[in-house]
């Protein structure tokens, strides 16, 4: 079973491997979220600059990868980056 990082919209884990993203980009987003602590991200303190902006690439390489056949959301401020329009 997948454990994020992405998620439906009915909170259901995405399995990486069945929404056609390349394998490289896949392991990065697997490898990221492996190394998620609440120390990385910027509530109570500043975060971990390097960890959030491998994340933002991410997200950004992201939906390059899946095009506007999806729509990858964000809820939280740090990442940055507003949804394509």
């Amino acid at each position: 079973m997948a454990q994020g990082p992405l998620w439906t919209e009915r909170g259901a884990a995405v399995a990486l491997d069945e929404i056609g993203l390349p394998a490289e980009l896949a392991e990065r987003l697997l490898a990221l979220n492996r190394r998620y602590s609440e120390e990385k991200i910027p509530i109570d303190g500043p975060g971990d600059a390097a960890w959030l902006r491998d994340g933002t690439d991410l997200l950004r390489r992201t939906r390059e990868a899946l095009g506007s056949g999806y729509q990858i959301v964000v809820t939280e401020p740090w990442w940055g980056l507003e949804p394509p329009t």
